[in-house]
């Protein structure tokens, strides 16, 4: 299977690819490599990955549907995309108060374009890295993923809301679902809120 992996230079993306190849997957990884505060990080960790057997980059920008057309277009019939790993997103519950147009951008619109080519191209199955944010105020220690998700307080958590509710609405065309995670301090430490 040939994974189409989004955001693979960040501190989950780059982990996820890893399992990924040990399991005999090949990833095609796709990256902007935004942020400058974490340019150093990302690079790292892209290195790391760079040797791996089975793993190409793309250094593109998923709300660029043309430059992702050609990704998709470019596997070729031996190692078409089998599904996609959305991992990539702008991150951020105070910057997206204070600028909120970049986060609807990458987080919805570019969510919109990966599912639109999934259509296009056949891809079966779609994986969305979401937040615990979306439950908004009412989390207090483990929540239930049936719990109320209405009412998410920062644009970034309403982003990626959409993002779930447009993955929601491609649910008959793609195999599909949606991962809600929160950080950790260990997340912190080691790089991962960049």
């Amino acid at each position: 299977m040939n994974i189409l992996l989004t955001g693979c230079a960040g501190f989950i993306g780059t982990r996820v690819a890893s399992q990924l190849l040990d399991g005999g997957q090949e990833v095609s990884g796709v990256d902007a490599l935004y942020s400058s505060r974490a340019s150093r990080p990302q690079e790292w960790r892209l290195a790391n990955l760079a040797d791996r057997s089975g793993f190409t980059f793309h250094r593109e920008d998923i709300c660029d549907i043309h430059a992702l057309r050609r990704v998709f277009a470019t596997q070729g019939e031996a190692a078409q995309i089998s599904a996609v790993i959305n991992l990539a997103a702008l991150a951020g519950v105070r910057n997206s108060v204070e600028n909120p147009r970049p986060y609807y951008k990458v987080n919805v619109l570019g969510t919109l374009n990966l599912l639109e080519l999934c259509r296009e191209f056949g891809v079966g199955g779609f994986v969305l890295a979401s937040t615990s944010s979306v439950y908004g105020a009412e989390i207090d220690g483990p929540v239930s993923e049936s719990a109320d998700s209405s009412r998410p307080l920062s644009p970034y958590a309403a982003s990626k809301k959409a993002a779930e509710a447009l993955l929601f609405s491609y649910h008959t065309s793609t195999a599909s679902m949606a991962s809600r995670y929160a950080t950790s301090p260990s997340m912190a430490r080691q790089g991962a809120l960049t």
